[in-house]
């Protein structure tokens, strides 16, 4: 894999200036002021830096997995239906293709009508699937996400860790070059996620 960007951390130190002597009133000469104290460092957050891969979640989660393949389920018929609309299709295009020469033009114009009338249908039908999935998607997993979330949160503060990295978006936006792979607790995640919410697929 080609990473074309290094991402850097950058830490910037603030100076302190010292402080302005101030002239007394009716006074020949200036009278010292007294110097400011130097501001104290900013103390630094202390924790370990991880990288978990979120894009397997949702195949090595039981509930989630459990809650995709429930809406597989409820929309396999409504797939199949729209797939069988795209092989009719399929089949009367090679149909018109090859029986062009020997078929009457109106025969042809018949047909080809047809093959319109199936075209709108089958752009409705999949244009009400892809929108009745998408909300099905979103009102089903908002909750198992919201959930991982929050374990994720009790996760990382159990182990100390102050900084984690989603590895599957930060390598596809060449935002990380390189990782050494201890660092890595998507395994060790899934596996305390789902010994503490055991699911059919999964044992406690």
């Amino acid at each position: 894999m080609k990473f074309s960007r290094l991402l850097c951390i950058a830490v910037a130190v603030l100076g302190v200036g010292t402080g302005v002597g101030t002239m007394a009133m009716g006074q020949q000469s200036a009278a010292p002021a007294a110097q400011k104290s130097p501001a104290a460092p900013t103390s630094l957050v202390k924790g370990k830096i991880a990288v978990i891969n979120t894009q397997v979640l949702q195949e090595q989660i039981g509930e989630y997995k459990a809650k995709i393949d429930g809406l597989n389920r409820q929309f396999e018929p409504r797939m199949r239906e729209v797939q069988s609309i795209v092989d009719k299709i399929n089949a009367l295009e090679t149909t018109i293709k090859s029986q062009s020469g020997v078929l009457t033009p109106a025969k042809l114009a018949e047909m080809n009508e047809q093959l319109e009338q199936m075209k709108r249908e089958q752009k409705r039908k999949a244009e009400d699937l892809q929108s009745d999935g998408e909300r099905a998607q979103v009102q089903t997993l908002a909750p198992i996400k919201e959930k991982l979330q929050k374990f994720l949160q009790a996760f990382t503060a159990k182990r100390g860790i102050t900084v984690l990295w989603d590895l599957g978006n930060a390598v596809e936006a060449n935002a990380m070059v390189w990782y050494d792979q201890r660092a890595d607790v998507t395994q060790e995640f899934i596996k305390e996620y789902n010994q503490a919410n055991p699911t059919g697929g999964t044992k406690p």
